[in-house]
């Protein structure tokens, strides 16, 4: 097995080891343990302003994509313009979650390089799970938290400000992922520090990553917010969501989730997602107030209640409000332009009518065909035509959103739909169905499956019309040829088949499939600059086959014995993992390729059975703490494309 050696040493990533703090103009002037690890719990002293203090809120960072360093780079600017007292962040400022200690150091590097550039004022981080979490999944590992201790400072800690106390937490202190709780440790040290803020007599707000009161594991109703009250808090501010909201407050305690600075968002700010500032003003007289600012504008701090955050969430997720039934022409299998009605499903979950659109609302256009969500306001687009969004703001173009690898230019290049050919309203908890004239326009070769990009709109409790976007895939039924020899097969796409902001931007696996005596061969091709193992082999149970931990290949096939008797079968293999070899039977081989990447070669005994369904699978893990999944048919594991009869054309051949 070639490689495999040169490609797992994963054991020793899990031994990560602190190296000495940096000097970062700016960070705050932590106490240190003698390893330079900042000690949990101090009490920082902190001067400002008299009167007035101002103190700025950066939100998440994540999910690192090179884009979202403008974003942070602009806010650096405005605050060094603004000049508030202090800069705290909720949390996520690096994308971790990697077994790379290297990959973390410079990720870290790039982002303290960046709020370096504050002038005159200290910075005050805060731990996200991105910034603590390690990608070998290990519940406990603190590798990476105290590499954040050595980089940044202490994981839970106060600031004495002029004219205020801010109390920053640590929302994982399982360092699983998962578990949402605080430690005993971290909870008598704050029921120990709210008493001492208190008794200052100034106002008290606390930060940090996720909003912990939303969590039943947490026990915030019973041991967090009773200290919270007799302590006289008064603001709860958190990130983690990646959408602005305001939720209620409870028992005289505001409560508020922030946006993104840099981050990963895919709706228009009326749905709570925008790169933005948060400010924390605090008088003399103990007043405190909270409020948002992307460049050129105030937003209040209700700008997006958690009513209306409800209603897109309810659209979006757990499944979106729109789905497809039916099938429409593979653009493989048509030699012209071909009229189809595309078949959409419409569900309501919400307490609003919605209207399902393919013409968004708020949506402008620039002279370089960019387009973005424009909402009232101030400022406007630059390069708009005259008129568009003259009066108002833009945030998050469009284009952010696009993965040409998965669904965006060649799933919108073969499907046309006329401006008003969807136009449906649904009423609170109503559903519909609805036909979408479409024409499908020819492809050769296997091209990714045709997109509609889909908006359900609502009218929110402020009167304004909210867009959430809904990219929709067409479904088309895809027969496989098995031919007898490598030369006849042709590769198809092992693709991303619905829609998420998370999508690598890898190029797509292929896959050729062909019969070989009486063996399947799955021949598969992976772009990937980074081979990942396991560990160990083991015999893989559901959660491996589910969520390796390694790069890996899954084939299932139905198929007919000569009694004609249905089987199913999988496979699961891991091409860098030692010892590993194909679960389910048969024979692998795995080779680097010239151009970057990997290709595996899968010999599947038959047993003089007849492929009837198919589906193939290839996970790509990049030593992260995500596994990101792609599939040759839609609906993933459980999903196939039925086996073409001998002899017949199948799709993903040229017409």
């Amino acid at each position: 097995m070639l490689l495999a050696a040169a490609c797992v040493a994963l054991a020793a990533l899990a031994a990560v080891r602190a190296d000495p703090p940096a000097t970062t103009p700016g960070l705050a002037p932590f106490t240190r343990d003698a390893d330079g690890r900042g000690v949990e719990g101090q009490v920082v002293a902190d001067t400002g302003r008299p009167r007035v203090q101002r103190v700025a809120v950066l939100p998440d960072r994540t999910t690192g994509r090179a884009w979202g360093i403008p974003y942070l780079k602009a806010a650096v600017a405005d605050l060094n313009v603004a000049k508030p007292d202090a800069v705290f962040t909720v949390g996520d400022m690096v994308q971790g979650y990697t077994r790379s200690g290297e990959r973390y150091e410079a990720e870290v590097d790039e982002y303290l390089g960046i709020v370096g550039a504050l002038r005159g004022m200290r910075f005050y981080p805060t731990a996200g799970n991105h910034d603590v979490i390690s990608g070998t999944r290990t519940a406990g590992d603190d590798a990476f938290a105290q590499r954040y201790r050595a980089r940044f400072g202490p994981l839970w800690y106060a600031v004495d400000l002029d004219l205020a106390t801010a109390i920053v937490l640590f929302s994982d202190d399982a360092l699983d992922g998962r578990t949402i709780r605080f430690a005993p440790a971290q909870l008598a040290w704050l029921e120990a520090e709210l008493p001492r803020a208190a008794a200052r007599g100034k106002p008290i707000f606390l930060l940090m990553h996720r909003p912990m009161w939303r969590s039943r594991s947490s026990a915030w109703d019973t041991q967090v917010q009773p200290l919270l009250e007799r302590a006289g808090v008064d603001a709860v501010i958190a990130g983690h969501f990646h959408s602005m909201q305001r939720d209620p407050d409870v028992g005289g305690v505001q409560y508020h989730i922030l946006g993104t600075c840099g981050g990963m968002i895919d709706q228009p700010p009326l749905a709570g997602q925008l790169q933005h500032l948060t400010f924390v003003d605090c008088t003399e007289d103990g007043a405190l107030r909270v409020w948002h600012q992307p460049v050129g504008l105030v937003l209040p701090e209700d700008f997006v209640t958690r009513v209306d955050q409800d209603r897109v969430y309810a659209l979006r997720n757990p499944d979106p409000a729109v789905r497809t039934s039916g099938h429409v022409p593979d653009p493989a299998s048509i030699a012209r332009p071909t009229p189809a009605r595309a078949t959409l499903s419409v569900r309501n979950p919400t307490d609003v009518p919605i209207t399902v659109t393919l013409d968004p609302p708020g949506v402008v256009e620039g002279r370089d065909g960019r387009v973005a969500w424009w909402t009232s306001g101030l400022g406007g687009l630059a390069g708009a035509e005259p008129g568009a969004g003259s009066n108002g703001w833009t945030s998050h173009t469009l284009a952010d959103t696009d993965n040409a690898h998965t669904m965006a230019r060649e799933s919108r290049a073969v499907v046309r739909a006329a401006r008003g050919a969807l136009q449906a309203s649904v009423a609170p908890k109503g559903e519909a169905t609805v036909e979408v004239p479409v024409t499908i326009l020819p492809k050769p070769g296997a091209s990714l499956p045709p997109q509609l990009d889909v908006y359900a709109t609502f009218v929110d409790s402020k009167g304004r019309t909210v867009p959430v976007y809904l990219p929709t895939r067409l479904p088309i039924e895809r027969r496989v040829a098995l031919p007898g020899s490598r030369d006849e097969a042709s590769p198809m796409p092992v693709l991303a088949w619905d829609y998420s902001p998370y999508d690598t931007r890898e190029a797509n696996p292929t896959v050729r499939l062909w019969i070989e005596g009486d063996a399947l061969i799955a021949e598969v091709d992976v772009p990937d600059a980074n081979l990942t193992g396991a560990p160990a082999w083991e015999v893989p149970d559901a959660a491996r086959r589910r969520d390796p931990i390694a790069d890996a290949v899954s084939v299932t096939l139905e198929s007919r014995d000569p009694a004609g008797q249905l089987l199913d079968e999988a496979f699961h293999w891991e091409p860098f993992t030692p010892g590993a070899a194909p679960d389910g039977g048969g024979r692998a081989e795995v080779r680097r390729r010239d151009d970057g990447g990997w290709t595996t070669l899968l010999r599947l005994p038959l047993r003089s059975r007849t492929v009837e369904r198919l589906q193939v699978g290839v996970a790509d893990n990049d030593e992260t703490y995500h596994t990101q999944w792609r599939w040759l048919a839609p609906g993933g594991r459980g999903g196939s494309w039925q086996v073409a009869p001998s002899g017949s054309a199948a799709a993903g051949t040229a017409p």
